[in-house]
C-alpha cells in the first residue's frame, strides 16, 4: 500500500525552519530543515508560494543560503523585472558587505532593464 504522507509545501518548510529559532534546536535539526526547504523549493510551480514563504520571514531570520534561492526561483517563474531585481538586491545589501558586489550587479541589471 503506498504511503499517503505528502511532502511539505514551501511555506510549511519555511515555517518549520523559522520555528527552530524558538526552541533549542541542534545544528542537525537546522540541516534537516534546510534539506526539506530545498526539496520543497524544487517542487514549487507557483510564484505565490514563494511570496508566502518570503512573507513568513518577518523577523528576517532566514539565512542567505535559503533566501537567495527563493529569489532566484521566483525570478525563473515570473521573469527578471526591475522591481524584483531591486527587491532581491536590497535583501543582499542587508546581508552585509560581502554580498555588496552581487547586489550591485543586480541593481545595475535593473537599471539596464529600465533604460532599455
Amino acid at each position: 500500500m503506498p504511503s499517503r504522507i505528502t511532502p511539505p509545501t514551501l511555506p510549511e518548510a519555511t515555517y518549520h525552519y523559522l520555528g527552530l529559532f524558538g526552541v533549542r534546536a541542534r545544528q542537525s535539526d537546522f540541516e534537516r530543515a534546510e534539506k526539506l526547504f530545498h526539496q520543497a523549493l524544487g517542487r514549487v510551480r507557483r510564484p505565490e508560494d514563494i511570496r508566502a514563504a518570503l512573507a513568513l520571514d518577518t523577523r528576517r531570520l532566514l539565512p542567505v543560503q535559503l533566501k537567495s534561492p527563493l529569489y532566484e526561483r521566483l525570478m525563473s517563474l515570473v521573469g527578471r523585472s526591475p522591481r524584483l531585481l531591486r527587491e532581491y538586491a536590497q535583501e543582499m545589501y542587508d546581508f552585509g558587505p560581502e554580498f555588496k558586489p552581487y547586489a550591485d550587479d543586480l541593481w545595475d541589471e535593473a537599471n539596464r532593464l529600465e533604460s532599455a
